[in-house]
């Protein structure tokens, strides 16, 4: 397996936990509210954690942002929600009379399971999203949305991504699974990636009408701006 700390998803990671950290210490007075640990305190010290994991795993790959396979991650992972996006849309319009089979396609295809937390920038559930969508989708379902105006090369588009990202699958692996991790550097960013997506579950929500702090909690948003 790929050491996680030369991986373009582990150091994108790991990169925009310390920027979202940063965030969330400078509004801690507001979001305590939210969460009875969340104080000063806990704030500093999540960042501190960051800091240091990165002073010690990652000082020598920062300039991992700047390779070609880095861009071509990032460049997949955004075609793919794009697309997934507007499928979902166009199911919506050619399918609303028809609900269960609505229920049962995203059911079927990750968007019930990860769809939601995939469009507010988390990479690991997209890329789970894009390869339950490409196992569990049929010829007969979308030959179905097809009759009904979706062009079917939009199909097509989204199952390139799921191909293409297949090669990132032992960073998303690593990053995930804490079993598999196999150095405590790796379950120590495993951990902050828990820690740091549940900070912005919450926050997100608490943002909702607030688009430019709500996008200072979206992977995706931080990732592009590092």
């Amino acid at each position: 397996m790929e050491t996680l700390t030369i991986c373009p998803t582990s150091t994108a990671t790991i990169l925009a936990c310390q920027q979202i950290s940063k965030t969330f210490k400078e509004n801690i007075y507001e979001l305590s509210i939210l969460r009875k640990e969340w104080d000063l305190e806990f704030a500093t010290s999540l960042t501190v954690w960051i800091d240091d994991t990165i002073d010690k795993h990652y000082a020598d790959n920062l300039d991992v942002l700047e390779d070609e396979r880095y861009r071509e991650w990032h460049e997949i992972m955004v075609e793919g929600l794009q697309h997934l996006k507007v499928l979902r849309a166009s199911l919506k319009v050619d399918f609303k009379k028809d609900k269960a089979f609505l229920k049962e396609f995203f059911q079927t295809t990750g968007y019930t399971d990860y769809f939601s937390d995939a469009k507010n920038g988390d990479h690991i559930s997209l890329f789970k999203f894009l390869k339950t969508f490409a196992a569990n989708l049929n010829e007969s379902v979308r030959q179905k949305i097809s009759e009904k105006g979706t062009p079917d090369v939009l199909f097509d588009k989204i199952l390139v991504c799921a191909n293409r990202v297949s090669k990132f699958e032992d960073c998303f692996v690593a990053l995930e699974v804490e079993a598999e991790l196999d150095n405590y550097g790796k379950n120590e960013v495993a951990q902050i990636y828990e820690t740091i997506q549940d900070v912005c579950r919450i926050a997100i929500a608490y943002y909702q009408f607030d688009p430019k702090m709500r996008c200072k909690f979206n992977y995706y948003k931080v990732m592009v701006n590092l």
